[in-house]
C-alpha cells in the first residue's frame, strides 16, 4: 500500500482566501450532482426576507413599493389600529405618495394616523395590459385600504383633485384625503399617473 500524500499546509492568505469563499458560497444538490452556488445574502444572520419581516415598519414597506409585505402586515395589524383611523367625515391627512408608472399603474398614498410615524396605505392600482383577461367586473382602478382589508374586488368610480384635496369615490365608500404636507412634486407624479389610468376608461376624474 503506497504511503498518502502529505497535504500541504496553507498559508495565512490562502486560509483567509478559502474562508471567505466559504462564507460567499456554499454547496448544493442539483439533479444529484453537487454544485457551489453563491450564499444568498443575509443581515445580522437573517435572511433579507426574514430581516424585514421582523423589521420593516409601514413606512420603510410603503417607501420601497413592498406592497405584498405591506399587505401582510397590515392583516396582523390593522384591526388594532382601526381606531387610530379619521372617520369618514374627515379628511384624512397623507405624509407622502409613492407612485408607479410601467405594465402597473399605482398611486399609494401613506395616510398619517394618530400614534406618531404610524401610516395606513391607501393604494390604487390598475394594469391595462392585462385587463381583458380579467372578468368585466374586476376591470377599471382597483383599491386597497390597510385598515378595510374585508372589501374585495373594490374600484374606483369617481376621483376629484382639487389643489390639496383629493376625493376618491369607490364601490365600498370614499376617501376624502388631504394633501397639505406631501411634496407638491409628489403630488403633480399622481396626478401624471390617475390621468394615465383615466384615460384608460371605467371611472370619472376631475382635477
Amino acid at each position: 500500500m503506497g504511503k498518502r500524500k502529505r497535504q500541504r499546509k496553507l498559508s495565512a492568505e490562502e486560509k483567509a482566501a478559502k474562508e471567505k469563499r466559504r462564507q460567499e458560497y456554499e454547496t448544493v444538490f442539483v439533479h444529484g450532482r453537487m454544485k457551489r452556488v453563491p450564499r444568498a445574502p443575509t443581515l445580522d444572520g437573517m435572511s433579507v426576507q426574514d430581516f424585514i419581516d421582523e423589521n420593516a415598519d409601514a413606512v420603510f414597506l410603503h417607501q420601497e413599493e413592498l406592497w405584498e409585505d405591506l399587505e401582510a402586515e397590515s392583516d396582523i395589524s390593522s384591526q388594532s389600529r382601526r381606531s387610530s383611523a379619521m372617520t369618514s367625515s374627515s379628511r384624512e391627512p397623507v405624509s407622502f405618495i409613492t407612485v408607479q408608472d410601467d405594465d402597473d399603474l399605482i398611486v399609494a398614498f401613506a395616510i398619517a394616523l394618530e400614534d406618531p410615524g404610524e401610516i395606513a396605505s391607501l393604494i390604487l392600482q390598475r394594469t391595462p395590459k392585462y385587463e381583458l383577461l380579467l372578468p368585466p367586473e374586476e376591470r377599471g382602478v382597483a383599491v386597497s385600504h390597510e385598515l378595510y382589508t374585508e372589501d374585495a374586488h373594490e374600484m374606483v368610480r369617481h376621483a376629484v383633485v382639487d389643489g390639496s384635496q383629493v376625493d376618491i369615490e369607490s364601490t365600498a365608500r370614499t376617501y376624502r384625503l388631504d394633501l397639505s404636507d406631501v411634496d407638491p412634486r409628489e403630488v403633480a407624479d399622481a396626478q401624471k399617473v390617475l390621468q394615465r389610468m383615466y384615460r384608460c376608461g371605467g371611472f370619472t376624474l376631475d382635477v
